[in-house]
């Protein structure tokens, strides 16, 4: 399916993962809670901005980061901007928000930690699995300072039962949430994983 098939689908109230039902959908876009578009001048207004783009792994086994950028350029505030957290989700290699993320923001003007705030948890569903939806599986959440973990943290506890906060993105616990995460990918695509 398309982009723009796909938000014109989601407006509609016609779901796209077997993780959220019709009615869910439906239910929020009434209420005026969501709305789907490609429109990046929506981010403005938003408090919080998820990067979950598509790492696909390369001939080396890494993933490819260059979506991730691309996210991040649109989603850096522009200055001066009100403060807003940033949350990358997609499944990279540790380390990428200290070392891709902080640098890029500030380079921008954001200070890391006061007038942008980012952290990190790995993408985590199971679309299939009909007993566990999105709010049944724990999310691992990493801040780059602890105003960053907490503000991330309290996000998801808007939509997830248990939240495990780790003292630092590429931390242990995010560092293994991480690895496992690569595990799947690189299982499913039947690639060898290395430990």
């Amino acid at each position: 399916m398309s982009t723009w098939n796909r938000i014109g689908a989601l407006n509609a109230g016609r779901s796209t993962t077997p993780d959220v039902s019709s009615e869910d959908l439906t239910s929020l876009l009434q209420a005026g809670r969501y709305v789907a578009t490609s429109d990046f001048a929506v981010l403005e207004r938003t408090d919080v901005v998820i990067i979950c783009v598509p790492t696909p792994l390369g001939k080396s086994k890494d993933p490819d980061i260059s979506f991730v950028v691309a996210a991040a350029e649109q989603a850096a505030p522009p200055v001066p901007a009100p403060p807003s957290s940033i949350v990358l989700e997609s499944t990279t290699y540790p380390g990428t928000t200290e070392e891709l993320l902080v640098p890029f923001f500030e380079a921008r003007g954001a200070r890391v930690g006061e007038t942008c705030f980012l952290a990190f948890s790995p993408e985590r569903i199971d679309p299939t699995n009909p007993t566990f939806k999105v709010r049944d599986i724990p999310k691992v959440v990493g801040g780059v300072t602890p105003a960053c973990r907490q503000l991330a943290a309290l996000f998801y506890r808007q939509i997830v039962t248990t939240v495990v906060e780790v003292s630092s993105p590429k931390g242990g616990r995010a560092r293994q949430a991480l690895r496992e995460r690569l595990q799947e990918r690189q299982h499913r695509a039947g690639q060898r994983v290395s430990p």
